[in-house]
């Protein structure tokens, strides 16, 4: 499902246009991706926790040539599902 599925299954489910419901996911969206620039956690009860994880400076190796080569530490996005979600999953329905 891209962002624009999400849009059009928001506006079929609450009483709102299609550009509302576009408008208010890229915004969702939009709020979580700048509360992990911050560093904060996004706890979406019954559905789960989007957080950053770091990841330390390490050696790699290239491939191609079997030279060393540094990789730097960064940040990375993580999902976590809330138990809720993950029950969802296991009975393989939408209910």
């Amino acid at each position: 499902m891209r962002k624009a599925d999400l849009a059009a299954e928001v506006a079929g489910r609450a009483p709102v246009t299609k550009a509302q419901a576009k408008s208010a996911v890229n915004a969702v969206f939009e709020a979580v991706g700048d509360a992990l620039a911050r560093g904060d956690k996004v706890t979406v009860s019954g559905f789960g926790t989007f957080a950053t994880r770091s990841r330390p400076a390490r050696t790699g190796r290239n491939p191609r040539t079997g030279e060393s080569v540094a990789v730097a530490a960064s940040k990375t996005p993580a999902f976590k599902a809330g138990q809720a979600l993950r029950a969802r999953l296991r009975k393989g329905g939408p209910g």
